[in-house]
């Protein structure tokens, strides 16, 4: 990280000078504050504010920057109620562990980047925990270069050691493909999430072998591009249902674009769970609450959240600490059914 003496070196003036700047501006001549601006932006400095203890030289705190959208108050990580189930249990685990939480959510995944760089400059926090990771993280390359302690929520094609906690996206697919074979199925759609996710493609292959363990061909016409949000189901499931051989059955990418789905099917006048079967992710508490309840993989999001803290405290601490992987389980309820065809 940056420091005073770097902008002195970068502005060529001296270290005192630049406190100066920084402490009040007003008192050096405009040309000096502009060299200092300018070396500062150049350097990547950040004034530290975080009030540390200077026995520990840590802050207590863990950040979390969750991406939120700009029109709604949908996470993309996942639905409200199964990121709010996550946070919960951070929550929970960092006080247990005399630890705090700084949540600063972007709107933009071209600022998320940029709220990393002032958490670390600013010294804010003493690690992060990285939510909805990609197969080529920008967040999680920057941190492991910067060798700043983190967790990530999902894995990622980073070479290199770097700690991670996630749920086995290709298990819980291949279950749920299973659930719906079992019960007569062979027209099985899968409304993907995102491929910019890396879950997306741990299910992808879950599914897929899903399918071949079942001897079912794979047809890609029944493989589109969803996403979490209630809407993004009302869209899939009408793509689906109005093609030349609709399936009788559909994954969806998680339970609140399920709902979007069941309520797609409803408006087309087809019975969930009798003409259309409709599996979610997640399992959400409203879940088994809605009408039909709906069959979904469970993922145990309480348990990913306190692992999550744990892990990245103990990297904190200067342990070394290897991944963890939970296996969720598929819950049968009724928007699941014997194939009627």
């Amino acid at each position: 990280m940056a420091t005073i003496r770097d902008i002195a070196k970068k502005a060529g003036v001296s270290v005192g000078t630049v406190s100066n700047y920084l402490n009040n501006s007003d008192k050096l001549a405009e040309k000096t504050r502009v060299k200092i601006s300018d070396a500062i932006k150049e350097v990547g400095y950040y004034p530290n504010v975080a009030a540390r203890s200077l026995k520990s030289n840590l802050t207590r705190r863990i950040g979390i920057v969750p991406l939120v959208y700009s029109d709604e108050e949908y996470t993309t990580n996942a639905s409200d109620a199964a990121f709010q189930e996550f946070l919960s249990a951070v929550n929970m685990a960092a006080a247990k562990n005399d630890y705090s939480l700084l949540m600063h959510a972007s709107v933009d995944e071209k600022d998320e980047l940029e709220i990393y760089r002032q958490m670390l400059g600013q010294g804010q926090v003493d690690g992060i925990l990285v939510l909805g990771t990609m197969p080529n993280d920008k967040r999680v390359k920057f941190l492991m270069e910067k060798k700043f302690p983190f967790v990530s929520y999902g894995r990622t094609n980073i070479m290199g050691h770097n700690s991670w906690v996630d749920v086995d996206g290709a298990f819980g697919m291949k279950s749920a493909v299973q659930t719906l074979a079992d019960l007569g199925h062979r027209k099985i759609a899968w409304a993907a999430p995102t491929n910019d996710l890396s879950c997306y493609y741990d299910r992808r292959r879950g599914y897929i072998e899903g399918l071949e363990k079942n001897n079912i061909t794979v047809n890609e016409n029944y493989i589109i591009k969803s996403g979490f949000r209630e809407k993004d189901g009302q869209i899939s499931m009408h793509q689906l249902v109005d093609i030349v051989d609709p399936p009788t059955a559909v994954i969806m990418a998680n339970d609140l674009a399920s709902f979007g789905a069941m309520s797609a099917l409803s408006k087309r006048g087809l019975e969930v769970g009798k003409d259309i079967s409709v599996i979610g992710f997640d399992d959400i508490i409203a879940s088994e609450h809605w009408t039909p309840s709906l069959t979904t993989v469970r993922q145990p999001t309480r348990r990913v959240g306190i692992k999550a803290v744990e892990m990245l405290i103990d990297i904190i601490g200067g342990k070394d600490v290897e991944e963890y992987i939970f296996r969720p389980e598929v819950v049968r309820r009724a928007s699941t059914g014997q194939c009627k065809i």
